[in-house]
């Protein structure tokens, strides 16, 4: 059971950060676990925005990068609740790039286990930027479509842009999946909240390894159950302070009978 939650939230983790991997290519193959501890990543990412598919580059690569701020400022979105939404999702790339690259440092290559959830970023966004050139690009004025190739998995996947002042920026609602029917800001907060919470244990992980407290993948699972475990207490600890019945002040005593 610890092993499935474990498994469960990295690629949890993974899958937020690699939103955009459903531009399959047209090989069917799947993903390859790294046997290689990744190359450096990059301080920032050098952006573009002057086209759809420069955008959409520029936040692919900042996706392999753990580039948060160069994410968020590829990003369009209208509302606090959809900006939390862009900022967690920020946040978890960058914990999972940087817990990805942690681990292969000191630990080696992952376990079979989990090697695909610790191969599926890189390669879903290298595989995305090999599609670009492939991909139509249809322009109604300020916003456009990039739609994919077909794939052996199904249909192509489209991402929508909307073009600003200062160049074309993704659509964050659309990508994200905001915008489906019903979606309450509330809900959006929540999500937002959920991701941000599960970077933090990332982000702890990751340096229970730095120091040498995780030496092995077993012990890996181990600390990672605790802060995730952790994670979920602050969050039910939230709720609860939100949903309980405010405090009643006291009434005054009854004056002295004379």
């Amino acid at each position: 059971m610890r092993t499935n939650l474990l498994r469960g939230a990295i690629i949890a983790a993974f899958l937020a950060s690699a939103t955009m991997a459903c531009a399959d290519d047209t090989s069917g193959t799947g993903t390859t676990a790294p046997t290689t501890v990744p190359a450096p990543a990059p301080a920032h990412v050098n952006a573009r925005y002057a086209t759809p598919t420069a955008v959409i580059k520029t936040l692919a690569l900042a996706i392999k990068a753990g580039d948060a701020p160069s994410i968020r400022r590829c990003m369009i979105v209208q509302g606090s609740a959809g900006r939390a939404a862009v900022a967690a999702f920020a946040h978890i790339s960058s914990a999972s790039e940087r817990f990805t690259r942690m681990a292969m440092v000191k630990l080696g290559p992952p376990p079979k286990g989990m090697a695909t959830a610790f191969g599926s970023i890189d390669a879903s966004m290298d595989r995305l930027i090999a599609l670009l050139p492939k991909a139509v690009v249809t322009v109604h004025e300020t916003a456009a479509e990039v739609q994919f190739p077909a794939s052996s998995t199904g249909k192509g996947q489209t991402i929508f842009v909307r073009q600003l002042a200062g160049g074309w920026k993704v659509d964050g609602a659309r990508l994200l999946h905001l915008n489906q029917p019903g979606m309450a800001a509330a809900a959006v907060r929540h999500r937002a909240k959920q991701l941000n919470l599960l970077a933090a244990a990332l982000n702890q992980t990751s340096y229970d390894i730095k120091i040498g407290k995780v030496k092995t993948w077993t012990s890996l699972e181990k600390d990672m159950e605790l802060h995730i475990l952790e994670s979920e207490a602050a969050m039910d600890a939230s709720r609860q302070v939100r949903t309980a019945p405010p405090v009643m002040a006291a009434s005054p005593p009854p004056p002295p009978v004379k």
